[in-house]
Order: C-alpha cells, then structure tokens, then sequence
C-alpha cells in the first residue's frame, strides 16, 4: 500500500513539474509580462528590405516595441504599411517621426522612433484608418541613394555639355578666340611699352618743372613787368599827344613851341 501511495506522489510531482515547465517555456517564447502596449500605422515610401516582423522597433536607442506587420497599401503599391507595437509609456506625438536604421552598415535593420518637441499632441486616429499613423522620413540610405543618382545624373548632364561644347564647329570658333587672346594681348603689351615711356617722360617734366617755374619767376616775369611799364608810359604819352591835338589842332603844322610874336604884339 506504501508502494502504491508513494507512485501516486511521485506522479502528482512530475505532472506539476511538466505543467510548471510547459508554463515557463511558454511564458519564454511568448515574452508574456505585465507590459500594455498600443498598436500604430507607419507608412514607408521606401524598400523595407531588412525588416521583418518582430524586428525591433527603438525609440531614441531604447526598444519599445516590435514590428507586429508589413504589407503594400492594395491603392499604391510604392507604400509599405507597417503595424507597430509600442509600449503605452512610449511618448508618441504628433511631432514623432519613423525611420528605418540599421546598427551599421551591415547590421540589424529596425524603425527608429524619433521624438519632437514641436508638437505634443497625442496623434489622433484618421477617419478611415485603424490605429494613429506616425510620420515617417526616409532613412540614411534612401538618401544616399537618391543623392548619388542625383550626382551621376549631373556628371552627365555635364559630360554632354561638355560634348556639346567640344562639338561640331566650336573647337574652331574656341581656336579663333585664343588667336584672337593671344593678338589682343601682344598689342597690349606694345601699348604698356609706350605707357612706360610716357609715364618715364612725364615723371622726368615734373622733376624739371620746379626749375621752369624757378627761371619763369626769376628772369622772364621781370622782363614781361618791364616791357608792360613801358607800353603803359607810351600809351600815357599818347593820351597826352591826342588831349594836346584835340585842344590845339594847329600843333601839327607849327610843333609845340609857340610862334614868335609880331609887331604891336
């Protein structure tokens, strides 16, 4: 009876044991906790290669949730829809921003939520829609990309201008106007020689003009005075002879002197 009564305990131990167990690896692969989380809608305008469903979704570095699905919007296949499980704590606004990142370049890809202070709003649910949509901005490598398409659409553009410039009868005209430089250029080099010259001969009459004027005021203007101070007595003395004519007319036929008198005179 002991046998039998022991059996039975060792029995009730092992099936609590396996049901014990079952429960824990359970609670393991399920990652069943306390935590609440809410559910948001991302809408990506880009490849999500990379990322699957239950990849990391960190807010600021620090995870908050999992990538719950992604699938095309059936309206616009460039869209990728992506449902996400965020902690409730998670401060999600109408500032937030979503953005595929990955940890390096060959790295985990995961959504990166970014936070703003610009509006704090909680995001409201859009009519026609099943969970708050959260914006999203391209990641690193949608940019890169579009970038690099840009340059080489640019380079080019350039290779065919330059094509173009190279072409048909422009590396004639280009030879007419590097002749024409270089003609241009010799001609102003003859007309700097004959600049240096003048500039060489005027430097040389302004070293000599202090002497001309030292001579002009030393010997010419005394001169000049002289020759006026005689042109002034000659025309005094000819005033004097017109006053004398117009008072006298008969100067002219006996002189100045006086006639001797006559007799009874």
């Amino acid at each position: 009876m002991e046998s039998k009564v022991n059996y039975t305990l060792v029995g009730a131990f092992v099936l609590i044991l396996t049901a014990t167990l079952i429960v824990f690896i359970v609670w393991l692969s399920t990652g069943l906790s306390t935590k609440r989380y809410k559910n948001y809608l991302v809408i990506m305008q880009e490849s999500v290669a990379g990322l699957g469903v239950k990849s990391s979704v960190k807010y600021n570095g620090v995870n908050v949730g999992i990538v719950k699905k992604i699938f095309l919007n059936k309206q616009n296949p460039e869209q990728v829809r992506l449902v996400i499980q965020v902690e409730v704590h998670t401060p999600i606004t109408v500032g937030t921003t979503a953005m595929l990142n990955s940890q390096g370049f060959t790295g985990i890809t995961y959504l990166a939520l970014q936070g703003s202070d610009i509006n704090l709003n909680p995001i409201p649910v859009l009519p026609g829609e099943k969970y708050p949509i959260i914006k999203s901005k391209p990641s690193w490598f949608f940019r890169l990309d579009t970038a690099l398409h840009d340059l080489n659409r640019n380079m080019n553009q350039i290779t065919q201008d330059i094509n173009n410039v190279l072409g048909g009868e422009n590396p004639i005209l280009l030879r007419k106007i590097l002749n024409n430089l270089s003609t241009t250029s010799q001609h102003l080099a003859a007309q700097s020689k004959r600049l240096d010259t003048i500039l060489i001969n005027t430097a040389r009459s302004t070293r000599a003009f202090p002497s001309l004027m030292n001579t002009l005021t030393q010997q010419t203007l005394p001169s000049t005075n002289q020759v006026l101070n005689n042109l002034s007595l000659m025309t005094n003395n000819l005033l004097e002879v017109s006053d004398n004519l117009r008072q006298n007319p008969s100067i002219l036929i006996r002189g100045q002197k006086p006639l001797p008198l006559g007799p009874g005179e």
